[in-house]
Order: C-alpha cells, then sequence, then structure tokens
C-alpha cells in the first residue's frame, strides 16, 4: 500500500446519528496524505487468578474512530460559481454555518449546530479491489488554521474529530474522481492586522477551536457508540513576531489594557482567502528567538464567538455543496 495514494470521500449526513452509507466519486474530499481513520477499540482482558471468569477471549467494547484530516487552504476557482470548498463540509461538521453571497462562502462558529459526517478512506492501491476501504461516521471536529509564512507557506486548515467506526475495513475498488485544480495561493502579499494593528511582522500563526468532541454512548447499537457532541469552544490564538520598538509594536501594552481588535488575514487574488476574529485579545507575551532574531511568542483568545473564514468559491468535485 502506497502512502500518497490514499483516496478519501466525505458526505454530511442527512440525519444526524445516521451515517452514510453511499459514498461516491462525486463525494471526493482533498486531504494530506498524513490524513487518515484510527480506530480507538475498547477491551477488557478477563482476570484469569483464583475463582474469577475462565474464557478464551478478551471482551471488546465500544467501536470509537478518531480522524484527522488536514487540507489546504485554497479557493476554488473563480467567482459566481457557486460551488463550496471541500473542507467547507468539515467546517459544517465542526461546529460552523455555511452562507453564501456572489460565491464567497463564510463560515462561521455557532452554538446549535447539529451537523455531522461520513468519512471513508481508501488505503493506497489504485488496482480493482485491491485497496482496503476504512469507514466512521456520526463525526464531529475539532478545527485548527496554521499560517506557517517562513516554512510550508501553504495555509492549512486541520480537522480531528471523533465518531463512530464501523468496523473491520473490507476490500474496495477506489472510485474514478475528478480532482480540483485551482492553485493553491503562497503566504506572500498577506493583507494583516494583529489586535487592529497592521505593524506586526508575524512568522507563524495558529487559530484553534479548542473545541471537545466526545461520541456518545448508545448500548443499543452494535458498535455501543451514539451520535458526537461537541461540548465545549474557546477559540484561542498563537503567533510568533518580530520584536520591534514599542512605538511600532507592543504586546505587552494591549494585554495589560485588555485591548480587544481585529486579527485578520487576507491572501490570493480577489481576497480569495480571509481568516479573521473580529474581538482578539492578548493574554500571554514572552521573549524568544528565531534564528537569532528576536522574536515575541503571543498567545490570546478570540471574544464572542466572532470568528469567520471566507472561501471564493469555484469549480469543484465535492459533494460539499450538494450533499
Amino acid at each position: 500500500m502506497v502512502e500518497n495514494l490514499k483516496q478519501f470521500l466525505f458526505k454530511k449526513q442527512s440525519v444526524e446519528g445516521t451515517p452514510e452509507t453511499s459514498l461516491v466519486g462525486t463525494d471526493f474530499l482533498e486531504l494530506e496524505p498524513s490524513s487518515g481513520i484510527e480506530p480507538d477499540v475498547t477491551a477488557t482482558e478477563i482476570n484469569l487468578v483464583g475463582n474469577g471468569f475462565d474464557q478464551d477471549a478478551a471482551v471488546i467494547g465500544r467501536y470509537r474512530a478518531n480522524v484527522t484530516a488536514t487540507a489546504p487552504l485554497r479557493p476554488f476557482g473563480a467567482a459566481d460559481s457557486s460551488t463550496a470548498p471541500d473542507y467547507g463540509a468539515l467546517l459544517e461538521c465542526a461546529g460552523f454555518s455555511e452562507t453564501e453571497q456572489n460565491s464567497y462562502f463564510d463560515y462561521v462558529p455557532i452554538s446549535t449546530s447539529t451537523t455531522d459526517g461520513t468519512l471513508w478512506e481508501y488505503s493506497g492501491d489504485l488496482n480493482t479491489s485491491s485497496c482496503l476501504l476504512t469507514k466512521a461516521g456520526n463525526l464531529k471536529f475539532d478545527w485548527k488554521v496554521t499560517l506557517d509564512f517562513s516554512g510550508d507557506v501553504i495555509g492549512k486548515i486541520e480537522f480531528t474529530g471523533a465518531g463512530r467506526y464501523d468496523g473491520a475495513s473490507t476490500t474496495a475498488t477506489q472510485p474514478s474522481i475528478t480532482k480540483n485544480r485551482t492553485a493553491v495561493p503562497p503566504l506572500r502579499g498577506v493583507t494583516m492586522q494583529i489586535n487592529a494593528d497592521a505593524d506586526y511582522r508575524p512568522i507563524s500563526f495558529e487559530f484553534t477551536g479548542n473545541q471537545e468532541v466526545e461520541p456518545t454512548v448508545l448500548a443499543s447499537h452494535a458498535s455501543g457508540v451514539g451520535l458526537s457532541k461537541i461540548t465545549s469552544r474557546k477559540i484561542k490564538f498563537t503567533g510568533k513576531f518580530y520584536r520591534d520598538i514599542t512605538t511600532t509594536t507592543d504586546p505587552q501594552a494591549a494585554m495589560f489594557a485588555l485591548t480587544e481588535g481585529l486579527t485578520s488575514f487576507s491572501w490570493s487574488t480577489t481576497n480569495g482567502i480571509v481568516v479573521a476574529a473580529t474581538y482578539t485579545q492578548i493574554t500571554k507575551v514572552t521573549s524568544s528567538d528565531e534564528n537569532g532574531c528576536q522574536t515575541y511568542d503571543v498567545e490570546g483568545q478570540c471574544n464572542r464567538n466572532d470568528f469567520k473564514i471566507r472561501v471564493l468559491g469555484g469549480t469543484s468535485s465535492s459533494s460539499s455543496a450538494s450533499s
């Protein structure tokens, strides 16, 4: 099996707590090969000492699945084509709502989302009936946006989720897919503000949802796992910035003053990708260095649930706009 030949299909579930069973090539989800499904199956070994149980096998418990899904942050083509990005369906399963205007899709966290999804992972072999198919359903996610301006220079969004494992993998054939060929925009020429200040020079930056996801117990189902719940959310950020004189940037003064301000990143032509939090507050500042240059490591929180990811829609093979 070849790691880079893995293929993923994803579909929002029409009924919460009921995994989809008919995913096809148009449900293709663009993910990095490091993504995947990991079974998290509980087992109880029997104590054989004294007058305890005496049997041949351990007892297998709940079939839980842990999922990691990492996608590049990219626009999906020209305006007015009205096709949502592949990872938009994952955002909806991470507690975001989706709205669309002139092919710009806005994703905003809400507290009332019940959307969950089904993920199928095909292991890396393109020959007929010679790959393994692994399934997970009832998935909800935590999320993280990573902007590494000095390293990978591709914005990424990573989802870590939990749900129901469908059981042992089966033999299958990868479906035929059509890939999205829209260029991934590099993190150059970025328009940004950090805490309402445009003078910060970030080296790296992350937004994290800090969401707890808990698959519930459902003893009446063969897996022992019911639907998943997002039980908490504390949106935070971390960043590394070059140190400047206080008349240019002063994160410590902003921290002590409890300053709230806009933190926003926009890049690619026609602002194809925008990540923005309106009310960010710095909560920790420490000194550091980057290859001998003095830097600040800054942490903070995003208040009022006021956070948005905006993506320019375009031509895609994903089912995220139709499922």
